[in-house]
């Protein structure tokens, strides 16, 4: 059998998550539903003059925070850690999203 780093990674991201007994899994989060996930930062997004979109992980699925009107938060990265937290939308093709989330950063997997 051949190692796969991807589920590798998505382990050690559900190992990681798991310490924040407050936040569901993003691959448990219900549309319609206030919902606190931690993740990783996957991607970052911005829609000028619109919006910025930042992307979690955290090895069950992917959730985007829409945060309308912004261009940038501050201190905020790629891998970095960050707790979102809002009403969770099915967007479709898009995946989950939440708009306008509160948030704030967490501490890395990987430090």
């Amino acid at each position: 059998m051949v190692n796969d780093p991807t589920v590798s990674r998505e382990e050690d991201l559900r190992t990681w998550r798991s310490q924040y007994t407050d936040a569901v899994p993003i691959g448990e989060a219900r549309p319609r539903h206030k919902t606190t996930c931690v993740g990783v930062v996957h991607k970052i997004r911005l829609v000028p003059g619109r919006q910025l979109e930042v992307t979690i992980e955290d090895g069950t699925g992917r959730l985007t925070g829409v945060f309308t009107g912004r261009s940038n938060l501050a201190g905020l990265e790629l891998g970095a850690g960050i707790r979102m937290t809002g009403t969770v939308a099915d967007a479709g093709e898009a995946g989950l999203q939440v708009r306008n989330p509160t948030w704030a950063s967490v501490s890395e997997p990987y430090t």
